[in-house]
């Protein structure tokens, strides 16, 4: 199977995007963790995307016991522990980046905390919006009962805000094409672009981050399968 029928297996499965803004921001999720997949080209950061979040919530445990420091104690959310990845001794799935607990009460708070404050989100949604469904997909991952708590590192929250975003843009991009609207298109490249250094800043390491090229997603799009971008 070549990677356009691929593609179109994973997009046609799809559901168009509903009309309330929860179902859309988690199309967006769908689109960003799934569809790019598809790619061969990026499969790899995919990958790598992946097995980072794979290791991160395998820390779910209620064993875990956490010392408060004067730093941790100066923290102003639960989500926050206090405590860093080490890259010098696992640098494959961990960076420098303060572990967050998925399962405390506040972190869907502290997730919209993460948003980036120079690049918009996408028209029709919000930084708000992601914030939400990121913060939803983890804490349903992460078998949060009793005083479990499950861990995932700082800079997972923020790219997946970036990638989500990201897609949603691509989306724009597509349909100021097809309006022959070049203000709207630049606009939506502008801010692909953006997207995507700020999530290479933030993750440099290959394989971890899942943002788009405007090209990029131009290319994917116009697959005759291709039906992320439906109005």
């Amino acid at each position: 199977m070549n990677d356009h029928d691929e593609l179109g297996a994973l997009l046609t499965a799809s559901a168009p995007p509903a009309p309330d803004h929860a179902p859309a921001a988690s199309l967006s999720l769908t689109v960003a963790r799934e569809v790019v997949a598809a790619d061969r080209g990026l499969q790899g950061r995919v990958r790598g995307l992946r097995r980072r979040h794979k290791v991160a919530t395998a820390f779910t445990a209620a064993a875990i016991v956490l010392v408060p420091t004067g730093a941790f104690a100066a923290q102003h959310f639960l989500a926050q522990t206090g405590t860093y990845g080490n890259p010098a001794l696992n640098g494959e799935f961990e960076d420098g980046s303060e572990r967050i607990n998925i399962c405390a009460k506040d972190f869907a708070d502290y997730v919209a905390t993460l948003a980036p404050s120079t690049i918009q989100a996408a028209p029709g949604h919000s930084w708000q919006e992601y914030a939400e469904v990121t913060a939803r997909s983890y804490a349903q991952e992460g078998g949060c009962t009793g005083t479990n708590q499950g861990l995932v590192q700082e800079t997972m929250l923020r790219t997946q805000l970036l990638t989500m975003a990201s897609g949603d843009w691509g989306c724009s991009l597509v349909w100021a094409g097809e309006d022959h609207d070049r203000s709207a298109a630049s606009t939506a490249r502008a801010a692909m672009v953006g997207l995507d250094s700020e999530a290479r800043r933030l993750s440099p390491q290959e394989g971890t981050v899942g943002t788009w090229d405007p090209d990029g997603f131009l290319r994917i799009s116009k697959d005759p399968k291709f039906v992320g971008c439906e109005r």
